[in-house]
């Protein structure tokens, strides 16, 4: 028997195909369909195909990793909008009209021809009188020349600063700006108190030309620069010509503090004042010092002129929207209907009226309606149309009216395409398909609503807390989509300010709590970890952001650190809404460092601590889990049982009754699992664990061998829950059983079915391999093909593609198609080199390229895959093929060392491998001398169960002696014929052999006795002729007759 003979006994193990079945805790296995592969032997024989039975859960497991369930967003939002969209007319604050001080009226007829001989025959002062009087007459030139000469003739620094001042105004009025100020400022250095008014004035006048070319700046430093006592000439005017100044630098505060000096009483400026202060509160939206102000300048009403009227009307309008805009609808609402009884042709009118509706809307939204379309009617260009429109879509919203709330703000942005109007009409149109459900649609309007807080400037009112609800329910829609990238990029602009410092809390709890349950979803695990630090302690999201940096240590396997967190959530509210879960990952972290008996301590501590509540309940059900997992399926049992006594109406009651079962199922008491099943499904028809346990029924049957029994519990799971997600399982379990029951034709049919249906779904991808397998067990190995090249083509990704061009290579190797074989293992190699089959391709073209001769290829190869590959199972064949292409190849000493090691491996004591190994090593050794190491590779061997294997190292055994000149080599010969007596090639060479030894040694009559028994049993030709020769040679030597 050759070498290449005794190879093409050993067989390939080809992989196998799990099918997953993850129920709650438990960890699964699934049931395995494996084919076993190889050349046929020489006895012909087809292989078989191996489908073990039903696994759920593998024994003792090491570890266990809880999946986390995914934080849900709410489906109700709690969004915090203001109810009034509208914003209230604020009439601008001006400043009071310019100080001029007074001169007594001049005599017209000092501008006649009368007037030159008053001038010549009067004092300055009739000059100066004259100047007035042309200025008057608006004759600007010849009042300049007046005040000029006056200003020269004049002693009366009274005069002089009169001269001055007029002569500055009148060349402001020729336009001569530059010199107009030259002179108010020449003015200024005028020290006499007779000059006061006449300075006040002109500093005035400076300040208020910066604040007309918007030089605030400049305008306040003049105002600074001088005095203005309260009461005195102009400071009323400079009063609010500061707070004017300070208005438009956006200091509306400093504004109010200068306000304030006016709005004392008897102050004849105190109402413009007040109400001035109210519009400022209310721009700023300090709505309870808006109504304030308003009321205190309301108060001061006495019968008075139109206009104090005018800023009356103001007052009490500001009073109903400050508040409107506070949340008292009733008390607004009687503040615009006093505005309309005293103020009917006041010009805020329409403001109040818009107010009035504003207030209707949120009161009696079914009138409102009408009152809307009457308003609209009224005012059709007004741009509160669109406000009140979508305050009415808010109020359908607040009713959970969404759908027509979503129809109107659709309506009112599309007829408002941009700006404010347009971004708030999105932002509730996205609300209202959020809350109706329409997750997608919502995530799309929303987006381009105000998803960031204001950059440089405060939003004011409603706009600030509509961008950030609208910015919230953007991030749970992306989060629902599970765009967790999306959810971060939103919630990122309000969770964290901008520039803000490395160690900065967060700006926003809540966005900080979802930015890092968003980013823990999307794997960034150091990402979550640092958003969530940033939550303060006194936070109310700081207990839940807890749970979810204990759940990251989970993740990342931090066991010791998960525990102490978890334990720390426990800890702080035992009976919270987190306490069961964190009680059971803290138990699970500590299976995790292999602490078991920690953790069984834990939970006994706790149901012994918090006995008859909730914590303790829980603590048992987990402490049950546990042993569960630990394979502990008796001690799982009892605690189940004793849970069931104590707990009998718990809400998991059923579950365990169900765990109960299941551990039945494990220990492989199928018959008694299967029945606590079917009683489970009778008493608690409802409970959504019935598909599952109909499953296991099916399991069950399957795993007895009663396929049948399977196929209508398959069945009956299909049938009763169609949309149940388990039921791509039973459909599985069905084709299965087809295999079992050989029914090839029905099994393909319907693998076919399951993978139109499901795809790129594991199962399905596995059970097309698992088709690959079927039809190379049968020895179609076209279809076969076709089946592995079909799964590279769809699924080149998947974990089987690389075992598919492994089998696609074996076919060609079986079809002797060399350069095919090479080429596909080449492919492996580049497509997946990550791939564990990586090594079987290396091993794979090595192999190959010597089995057609090409040793001196195979060995260099060969020699990589050991030294690169040394704990790979095909070593010892690698070992084996190296050492006879070596020998092959002359290189005896080289074959010897590979050889060794194939014999010498304990892992495959007894094998065909080593015995083939022995023996060529043997032969080698005996070649080179070496007759006593090859005698010590012989007994490798002679334990040889195979026959053929050990007859061949018994004779090599006896060559040796007799090379030895040992006289035992002949009886060792003839020791093969009765040990082995069918082995029929090598009795015929041991006969042959021993034969020859005899007559050597001279005992022809022994030797005769041997070459007539070979005459009987060696097969007709050489041997034979040999035999018969012999037998005629030694009876002559003899003198014996036939």
């Amino acid at each position: 028997m050759t070498m290449r003979d005794s190879l093409r006994q050993r067989k390939f193990t080809f992989g196998v195909i799990p099918r997953i079945r993850a129920v709650f805790f438990i960890f699964v296995l699934g049931i395995y369909g494996g084919a076993v592969f190889g050349a046929e032997d020489t006895s012909g024989k087809k292989l078989s195909v191996s489908l073990p039975e039903v696994v759920i859960e593998s024994p003792n497991i090491e570890r266990l990793i809880a999946q986390r369930v995914r934080p849900t967003p709410p489906s109700q939002l709690g969004i915090r909008i203001p109810k009034i969209f509208p914003r209230a007319a604020i009439p601008e604050i001006p400043f009071l009209p310019r100080p001029i001080p007074p001169e007594d009226d001049p005599d017209p007829e000092l501008t006649e021809i009368s007037g030159t001989f008053s001038r010549l025959f009067g004092d300055v002062k009739k000059v100066f009188e004259s100047g007035l009087a042309y200025l008057k007459k608006n004759a600007p030139v010849e009042a300049l020349a007046l005040f000029d000469e006056t200003l020269k003739l004049a002693k009366s620094l009274r005069l002089k600063a009169a001269a001055q001042f007029w002569a500055a105004e009148t060349l402001m009025k020729l336009g001569r700006r530059e010199e107009s100020i030259q002179g108010r400022k020449s003015l200024l250095k005028m020290n006499s108190s007779s000059a006061g008014r006449y300075r006040a004035a002109a500093r005035y006048a400076l300040a208020a030309n910066h604040c007309e070319e918007r030089e605030y700046e400049a305008c306040l430093r003049w105002l600074d620069s001088g005095k203005w006592p309260l009461g005195g000439f102009a400071s009323a005017e400079a009063h609010f010509l500061r707070a004017w100044a300070h208005i438009k630098l956006g200091a509306h505060r400093r504004a109010i503090e200068v306000l304030r000096i006016l709005a004392v009483e008897k102050n004849p400026h105190a109402l413009k004042a007040l109400v001035s202060i109210g519009h400022l509160h209310l721009m700023a939206g300090n709505l309870s010092s808006a109504e304030k102000a308003y009321l205190q300048a309301e108060s001061t009403r006495t019968p008075r002129g139109k206009k104090n009227s005018d800023l009356l009307g103001e007052a009490l309008n500001g009073v109903g929207w400050s508040r409107l805009l506070l949340g008292k609808t009733e008390e607004a609402g009687h503040a615009f209907a006093l505005f309309f009884r005293r103020h009917p042709g006041h010009q805020l009118v329409q403001s109040a009226e818009a107010g009035a509706l504003a207030a209707q809307i949120e009161t009696n939204s079914a009138k409102a309606k009408r009152l809307l379309k009457e308003f609209s009617q009224k005012y059709p260009g007004s741009d509160q149309i669109a406000p009140l429109q979508l305050q009415t879509a808010w109020a359908l919203f607040r009713e959970r009216d969404y759908q027509k709330a979503q129809e109107l703000a659709a309506s009112v942005s599309d007829n408002h395409p941009l700006g404010r109007i347009y971004r708030l009409g999105r932002i509730i149109e996205g609300l209202s398909l959020y809350h109706l459900g329409k997750v997608r649609e919502a995530f799309g309007i929303l987006r381009s609503g105000a998803e960031k807080p204001p950059v440089g400037k405060r939003l004011r009112g409603a706009e600030s807390s509509v961008a950030r609800s609208a910015a919230m329910a953007t991030a749970f829609a992306a989060f629902r989509l599970k765009d967790y990238a999306g959810a971060q990029e939103v919630l990122n602009h309000w969770a964290f300010f901008a520039g803000a410092s490395k160690n900065a809390k967060a700006s926003d709890d809540e966005a900080a709590l979802w930015y890092g349950e968003a980013a823990f979803e999307a794997g960034a695990l150091d990402l979550a970890r640092r958003a969530l630090k940033k939550i303060p302690r006194n936070s109310d999201e700081w207990y839940r952001a807890q749970a979810a940096l204990a759940w990251i240590h989970y993740r990342k396997k931090e066991w010791k650190q998960a525990a102490v967190v978890f334990d720390r959530i426990f800890t702080m509210k035992p009976r919270g809404p987190l306490a069961a879960e964190a009680l059971a990952r803290a138990g699970e972290a500590r299976f995790n460092l292999g602490d078991y008996a920690g953790a069984l301590r834990a939970f006994e501590r706790i149901e012994k601590g918090f006995a008859g509540e909730d914590v303790a309940r829980e603590a048992l059900l987990e402490k049950g889990k546990l042993l569960f997992r630990r394979y502990r399926l008796d001690e799982a049992t009892d605690i189940f049982t004793r849970y069931l006594k104590k707990y009998p109406k718990s809400a998991a009651a059923s579950e365990v009754e169900f765990w109960i079962a299941l551990i039945l199922f494990q220990q492989g008491r199928y018959a008694i699992a299967r029945n606590q099943l079917l009683d489970f499904s009778e008493r608690h028809s409802k409970s959504p664990l019935v598909a599952v346990a109909y499953l296991r029924v099916g399991d069950a049957f399957y795993n007895e061998g009663r396929y049948s029994q399977a196929d209508r519990a398959y069945r009956l799971m299909i049938n009763r829950f169609p949309k149940h997600p388990r039921r791509r399982d039973a459909e599985y379990g069905l084709i299965l059983t087809r295999l079992r029951q050989k029914d090839y034709p029905m099994f393909f049919s319907e693998s076919t079915k399951f993978i139109g249906k499901y795809g790129g779904d594991e199962l399905a991808i596995s059970l097309g391999f698992q088709m690959g397998e079927i039809l190379l067990a049968q020895g179609d190995y076209d279809a076969a093909l076709r089946t592995y090249r079909e799964l590279l083509t769809r699924h080149g990704s998947n974990r089987l593609a690389a075992q598919a061009l492994l089998r696609i290579a074996n076919i060609h190797k079986r079809r002797n198609k060399l350069d095919a074989t090479l080429d596909t293992y080449e492919s492996l190699i580049a497509r997946y080199p990550q791939s564990p089959l990586r090594a079987d391709a290396v091993f794979g073209i090595a192999e190959s390229l010597a089995s057609v001769g090409r040793c001196a290829e195979a060995k260099e190869r060969l020699g990589k895959f050991i030294r690169r590959y040394p704990g790979h199972n095909y070593i010892p064949v690698a070992l084996f093929e190296a050492g006879r292409c070596a020998a092959k190849l002359g290189d005896g000493a080289t074959a010897v060392i590979y050889l060794k090691k194939v014999v010498e491996d304990s892992r495959i004591r007894g094998s065909g491998l080593q015995t083939t190994s022995a023996l060529l090593l043997a032969a080698l050794l005996s070649k080179q001398g070496k007759l006593d190491d090859a005698a010590k590779a012989l007994k490798f061997a002679l334990l040889s169960d195979d026959p053929k294997v050990a007859a061949e190292a018994q004779y090599s055994r006896a060559v040796l002696l007799s090379r030895r000149g040992d006289r035992m080599a002949a009886s060792e010969f003839l020791k093969l014929t009765y040990r082995y007596p069918k082995q029929t090639i090598w009795i015929t060479r041991a006969l042959a052999r021993a034969g020859e030894l005899y007559e050597r040694a001279g005992r022809h009559t022994t030797a005769l006795r041997i070459f007539q028994k070979m005459r009987l049993v060696a097969p007709k030709g050489a041997m034979r002729k040999v035999a018969e020769d012999a037998v005629a040679r030694l009876m002559k030597k003899t003198g014996s007759r036939r």
